[in-house]
C-alpha cells in the first residue's frame, strides 16, 4: 500500500479535479472525488482486510462463507444478535458466524443488534441484552454465565451500530500488528495479554465515530464512582430512586479497545470483546 500512499509521482494534492478544475467546476467535481489518495488507501486497506479475514488468526473456530450463511439462517431465532448480519455481505455473515462460535462476547453486547433503550438500560439498570428471558433480564441476571449471576456493566455501555462497521473494525483490528503480536502470545494459564487500544478512525476512517453509541451513568454528586456504586446497591435490592444516566454525546476522536482471553481449547488467545470508547476513555470498565 506503500507506493498508493506515498509515491512522490501522485502526491495528495496534485491531479485531482477538486483542486485542478476551474473554480465554476469545483463545486461538482468536489462531489465526484470527495477524498485523497491516502482516504482511497487507507479504505481499501479495511476492505482488504475484511475479505481477507481468517477465523483461526483470531482464535476462533473456522468457518468458510458458505458455512456461515447456514449457521446463521440456523441458529438466529434463538440467537437474535445473528439476525442483523443475515443480509449482508457474506464476509460480514462469517465473521459473525465465527464469533458465535467462540466464547466472546463483543457481537452479543456492543453490536448494533442491542437498541438504544437496551444500551441505557443496560448501564443504568443493569439489563443485559445477551439475556433473553424478559423476568431475568428485568432482574439483572447475566444472560451468558453458567449461573444464575448478577450482571455486571461498567459506568459505560457502548456499541457499534451497524452490523458492516463492526464487522470491519473488528477485521480491522485483527490485521493490526498490535492485535496479532497479542493474539500470537504463547498461552500461559491464568495469564492473559493486555487490552490493545487503538483509534476509531484507525479502524473505520475519519467519519467512522458516526457508527458508534453508547450511555453512561449520570454522575451522583459529581463522582462516577458514587453513581456506580449507587446503581449496583439499587440493583440488589431496587430500594430507591432509580439511577440515571445519559447518552454519551461524541465519539469522535475516541478509541477502539480488544480484549483478550482464553480460546475454547485453551491452547491460545481470541477476541472476547471489542468495544468503543469515547475520547478520554479507554475502556477499563466497559464489558
Amino acid at each position: 500500500m506503500g507506493e498508493i500512499r506515498d509515491g512522490q509521482e501522485e502526491p495528495d494534492d496534485v491531479n485531482r479535479p477538486e483542486t485542478t478544475a476551474r473554480d465554476d467546476m469545483g463545486a461538482a467535481r468536489q462531489r465526484v472525488e470527495p477524498r485523497s489518495r491516502t482516504e482511497y488507501a487507507a479504505e481499501l486497506e479495511r476492505h482488504v482486510a475484511l475479505v481477507a479475514f481468517e477465523p483461526r488468526r483470531a482464535g476462533l473456530p473456522e468457518v468458510s462463507i458458505t458455512d456461515a450463511t447456514a449457521y446463521l439462517d440456523k441458529h438466529h431465532a434463538e440467537r437474535p444478535w445473528l439476525s442483523v448480519a443475515r443480509d449482508r455481505p457474506p464476509e460480514v455473515q462469517r465473521i459473525f458466524a465465527a464469533l458465535d462460535q467462540g466464547g466472546g462476547h463483543a457481537h452479543i453486547r456492543h453490536e448494533g443488534w442491542v437498541t438504544e433503550e437496551m444500551n441505557g438500560r443496560r448501564v443504568r439498570n443493569l439489563e443485559d441484552p445477551a439475556q433473553l428471558d424478559p423476568a431475568k433480564r428485568a432482574a439483572g441476571i447475566d444472560g451468558l454465565a453458567a449461573d444464575d449471576r448478577p450482571h455486571r456493566c461498567g459506568r459505560i455501555a457502548t456499541r457499534i451500530t451497524s452490523p458492516d462497521a463492526f464487522a470491519i473494525a473488528l477485521a480491522a483490528g485483527v490485521a493490526h500488528r498490535a492485535v496479532r503480536a497479542a493474539l500470537g502470545t504463547e498461552f500461559r494459564e491464568r495469564r492473559i495479554p493486555p487490552p490493545v487500544v487503538l483509534p476509531i478512525a484507525e479502524a473505520l476512517g475519519p467519519d467512522g465515530h458516526r457508527f458508534c453509541s453508547g450511555w453512561q451513568l449520570e454522575p451522583v454528586d459529581e463522582s462516577l464512582k458514587t453513581a456506580r456504586n449507587l446503581r449496583d446497591s439499587w440493583a440488589a435490592t431496587r430500594d430507591g430512586p432509580e439511577p440515571k444516566s445519559r447518552r454519551v454525546e461524541t465519539f469522535e476522536g475516541g478509541t477502539l479497545s480488544f480484549v483478550f482471553g482464553p480460546n475454547q481449547a485453551r491452547d491460545g488467545y481470541e477476541i472476547v470483546t471489542m468495544n468503543v470508547n469515547p475520547l478520554g476513555r479507554q475502556g477499563s470498565d466497559v464489558r
